[in-house]
């Protein structure tokens, strides 16, 4: 059997460390150079690896400026009541999820009031990070009460979305949810998650999920730190759709 090309495992070595996120929040592939370098290779031979890559739509070279990651397509329908990681895992797109914080706290008053609890009864508090290809995304925040949060304080929400690991705690799955989109500046920290500037108009999204009961048990707070991840309404005579999309 011939030995695979050379070309074809450099591209797949390439497509691998893409999909991994290695190349950044703005994608720019090191310059050719480095990277025929950095393999062993000549530039003709790498370069034919890069054609494989923009083949694929996982890359393209922008003239005068170098080469980069192709933005994944994403797209979130609004109209279930999946979760982002749920959706995303469906289409096969790699979400990466960093836990930044998780502590059972006092409930703030207005999240308290979303809950039709008292202020100040514990709570979970998970704070997250979600990126596709090593782009930042979302920031969330999510308040989950008694008795999930006790059942939930040593799950890996790295690996595990909020509401399987809810459902497998308690067997409570989403009925309904109530959104609300407003437009707030970025604070200095989450400008800092993805690069961008403090002060920068950004949506940010609030749902509260109901159970089957109708009683409020996650309130949510998520924020689109990258300016591509954008609503998009698909408005017909008997119904309206909303769909997150990235690209």
């Amino acid at each position: 059997m011939a030995a695979e090309p050379k070309y074809r495992r450099i591209a797949a070595d390439l497509a691998e460390r893409v999909r991994a996120g290695d190349f950044g929040a703005d994608g720019a592939l090191p310059p050719q150079r480095t990277l025929s370098e950095q393999y062993g290779v000549t530039l003709m031979t790498l370069r034919q690896a890069l054609q494989v890559l923009q083949d694929e739509g996982l890359i393209e070279q922008r003239p005068g400026r170098g080469t980069y990651v192709v933005p994944p397509e994403v797209a979130h329908d609004q109209a279930n009541l999946r979760s982002l990681a749920d959706e995303l895992n469906a289409q096969g797109v790699p979400l990466r999820t960093e836990v930044l914080a998780r502590q059972v706290r006092r409930l703030p008053r207005p999240v308290a009031a979303e809950l039709g609890l008292e202020a100040e009864d514990p709570a979970l508090r998970l704070e997250r990070l979600r990126s596709v290809r090593g782009i930042p995304l979302l920031h969330q925040v999510s308040w989950v009460p008694q008795p999930w949060a006790e059942a939930l304080k040593d799950v890996d929400f790295e690996l595990t979305p909020l509401y399987s690991a809810i459902a497998a705690a308690g067997g409570t799955r989403p009925e309904r949810a109530e959104e609300a989109l407003t437009a707030e500046a970025l604070s200095s920290r989450l400008a800092d998650l993805n690069g961008t500037t403090e002060g920068r108009p950004a949506l940010v999204m609030r749902r509260t999920t109901f159970d089957g009961t109708g009683r409020a048990y996650v309130v949510d707070t998520a924020t689109i730190l990258d300016e591509r991840l954008r609503i998009v309404t698909d408005r017909r005579t008997s119904e309206v759709t909303h769909t997150w999309r990235f690209g």
